[in-house]
C-alpha cells in the first residue's frame, strides 16, 4: 500500500500520508485512538525500503516521525512527503498510478503517454505527423524566412535533417517543426493549437455569455507570426478600453507591455500541445487572462516558477530565438519580467492559476496602493464619492468592501457621509479637519509611467 500510495502523489503533484494511524475511529473510542503508532523508528524501516527499492524509479520523498505529547505510548507515526516528480513512477509490480481528485487510480495504455508528456519526460513536440512531409516542410516560407537571416546559410533539407525534425526512417516532420513553421498548424497537427483572443466587456469574475462583444478572433500560422497577429489584437484592444484613475480622470488602461508579451509567448511556446485545445486570452473591464493548455511541466510548481527553469517545448523555444529579433529571449527571465513590469507600473503582481489542464495568468489593472489612500486622493480633486466610483478606481467588484473601506476612513475621522444622500445615491466626503491644504493635492506623477505598447 505503502509503495502504491507513493508512486500515486509522485505521478500527480506530490502529497503527504501518514502511516501509523487507523482509517477509522474505534466503535466506543474517540479520534485519539486512531494513533496506532510504531514502537520505535526501526520498527518503520518498511516504509523507507517500500520507496527506495520498489517503486522504479524511486520517489523523492521526506519522512518526519511524529507522536503525541504525554501520550508516547501510542507509538510513532510517520508522516511521509512525496515530492512531485519529473518522471513515471511504477510500482514492484509495474503497476502506474495516478491521484485524481480524492483517488489514486491505476493508470494504462495511452494515458501512460500522455501522463509522461504532461510530466516532462518526454515532449509532444517530438511527436512525428504523418501527413507533414520533408517536402512541404522544406518549402514553408516561415523556414525560408529563417534561413536568409542565420549564419552559416544552409539549405533547407540540411537544416531540418540537422535540428531533427523528421523522422529518419519516413522523413516526416514532428509537431515542432508544423508549430514553428507550418502555414496552417491545425491542418496537419491533429489538436487544436490556435491563439484566440475574446472582449468581455464587464469585470465580473465569471463572465456570461452576455458579456461577450463580437467574435473571439482567431490566430493561427507560425509561431512568430501567431505572437505579433495576437499582440496587435490585444493592442487594439485594449487602446478602445478606459479605466478611471484615483483622480478621477479616464485614461487609457496602461498594462506594461513588456508584461503582455512575455505572458503571450510563454502560453506559445510552452502550452501542452498533446492537449486538443486552443490558447485562450481573455480582456476584461480590469484584467487580461491568458489560458495555456496544460499543467506547469516537470518540477515547476506555483512556489518555485520564478526561480526554476524547466521548458516543456526544448526545440520550439531554442528554435524560435534564432529568429530576426525573436519574441523569446531563451534565458529563463520570462515570469520575472512580468512581475518586475507589473511592480514598476505600480500594478498588482500577477496572479497564476493552475486547473487540472490549463495554467491561467492573470494580469489585473488594481493599483498597488491601499483602497483608502485611493478614495483618498480621489477626494483631493472631487468633493464626494460613490460606492460605484470607489469600486471603479479601486478596482474592488464587491459593494459590500467598498462600503467597509468608506467606513474604515470615517472611523479614523476621515471621512463622513454626504447628507441628504442615501440608497444607491450615498455618497462621502471628506471631513472638515482632513481636507488637503491649497497646493497640497497630489501632483500626477508621470515619470517611470509605461505606455501602453
Amino acid at each position: 500500500m505503502v509503495e502504491k500510495i507513493a508512486a500515486c502523489l509522485a505521478n500527480a503533484d506530490g502529497g503527504e500520508f501518514a502511516v501509523g494511524v487507523e482509517p477509522k475511529t474505534p466503535k466506543g473510542g474517540t479520534p485519539i485512538d486512531r494513533w496506532a503508532g510504531f514502537a520505535s523508528i526501526e520498527d518503520g524501516n518498511f516504509i523507507q525500503q517500500s520507496l527506495v527499492n520498489l517503486v522504479s524509479p524511486s520517489v523523492p520523498y521526506s519522512i518526519d516521525w511524529l507522536e503525541i505529547d504525554g501520550e508516547e505510548h501510542r507509538g510513532l507515526v510517520a508522516l511521509v512527503g512525496i515530492y512531485k516528480s519529473v518522471q513515471v513512477h511504477r510500482t514492484s509490480r509495474s503497476e502506474v498510478w495516478a491521484r485524481r481528485g480524492a483517488q489514486c487510480l491505476q493508470v494504462t495504455g495511452h494515458a501512460i503517454t500522455d501522463l509522461t508528456l504532461s510530466k516532462g519526460t518526454a515532449s509532444y513536440e517530438d511527436q512525428v505527423l504523418d501527413r507533414y512531409s520533408r517536402e512541404e516542410l522544406a518549402n514553408e516560407p516561415e523556414l525560408a524566412f529563417l534561413l536568409g537571416a542565420i549564419s552559416p546559410k544552409t539549405d533547407p533539407q540540411s537544416f531540418v535533417r540537422k535540428q531533427r525534425l523528421l523522422d529518419r526512417e519516413h522523413e516526416h516532420a514532428t509537431v515542432a517543426a508544423a508549430v514553428l513553421f507550418a502555414e496552417e498548424p491545425p491542418t496537419v497537427i491533429p489538436k487544436k493549437c490556435a491563439v484566440k483572443v475574446a472582449r468581455y466587456e464587464t469585470s465580473d469574475p465569471v463572465p456570461t455569455r452576455d458579456h461577450l462583444r463580437g467574435t473571439p478572433a482567431t490566430h493561427e500560422g507560425p509561431a512568430r507570426q501567431v505572437i505579433n497577429s495576437t499582440l496587435e489584437e490585444v493592442r487594439t484592444i485594449l487602446e478602445s478600453l478606459t479605466i478611471m484613475e484615483p483622480d478621477g480622470t479616464f485614461a487609457p488602461a496602461r498594462y506594461p507591455p513588456e508584461a503582455l508579451k512575455e505572458i503571450i509567448v510563454n502560453a506559445v511556446i510552452h502550452r501542452d500541445y498533446n492537449i486538443s485545445d486552443d490558447i485562450l486570452i481573455s480582456v476584461f473591464d480590469n484584467r487580461v487572462e491568458v489560458r495555456s493548455p496544460g499543467k506547469l511541466p516537470g518540477h515547476i510548481t506555483i512556489e518555485n516558477i520564478l526561480d526554476e527553469r524547466f521548458s516543456r517545448n526544448p526545440t520550439i523555444v531554442r528554435l524560435l530565438n534564432r529568429f530576426p529579433d525573436p519574441p523569446n529571449k531563451d534565458i529563463g527571465e520570462g515570469l520575472n519580467t512580468v512581475f518586475a513590469k507589473m511592480l514598476e507600473a505600480k500594478l498588482s503582481k500577477p496572479k497564476i492559476v493552475v486547473e487540472r489542464d490549463a495554467v491561467t495568468v492573470v494580469l489585473g489593472h488594481t493599483p498597488v496602493a491601499r483602497p483608502q489612500e485611493i478614495v483618498l486622493e480621489y477626494l483631493d480633486t472631487h468633493a464626494e464619492i460613490t460606492n460605484r466610483v470607489g469600486r471603479q478606481i479601486c478596482n474592488i467588484s464587491s459593494e459590500s468592501v467598498m462600503h467597509k473601506v468608506f467606513t474604515s476612513l470615517a472611523a479614523t475621522g476621515r471621512l463622513e457621509r454626504v447628507p441628504g444622500k442615501a440608497g444607491n445615491k450615498a455618497a462621502w466626503r471628506r471631513t472638515a479637519g482632513s481636507m488637503p491644504e491649497v497646493g497640497e493635492q497630489n501632483a500626477e506623477v508621470s515619470e517611470g509611467q509605461t505606455s501602453l505598447f
